[in-house]
């Protein structure tokens, strides 16, 4: 399903080229991935040492706090979005008449069955 939007012209514009260099990008990483493949791999760079592991480190700590200030921004564009509305609303209480049409039994066992906290079934 396409959904379609009313966007001003250069926002659509900015929409297909993006979309269009992610392809383009997704497709020469897939190009590169295939011709440059060899057989025989080389799992070197899982093996630790002091001088590795400190940069692992880092990248680790860096990507962490990115990622915290982008879930930081987004939680506060969220509440300026989507704070004030106030789009909510509970159904209104049921009655007991109510409650007893929909399970047919009387009011006063409705009321018994409420005050109970044990109920035998027969």
């Amino acid at each position: 399903m396409i959904i379609n939007s009313k966007q001003s012209k250069p926002r659509k514009i900015i929409d297909i080229l993006l979309t269009f260099f992610g392809w383009l990008f997704l497709a020469l990483f897939l190009y590169n991935l295939i011709t440059y493949f060899e057989g025989d791999l080389d799992f070197t760079f899982i093996e630790l040492n002091l001088a590795n592991a400190n940069s692992i480190l880092l990248i680790t700590v860096l990507v962490v706090i990115v990622s915290a200030a982008f879930l930081s921004w987004w939680s506060s564009y969220n509440k300026r979005k989507y704070g004030p509305l106030k789009r909510r609303t509970f159904p209104p209480q049921t009655s007991q008449k109510e409650l007893a049409e929909y399970f047919e039994l009387t009011e006063e066992e409705i009321r018994q069955i409420q005050s109970n906290q044990y109920i035998e079934r027969n």
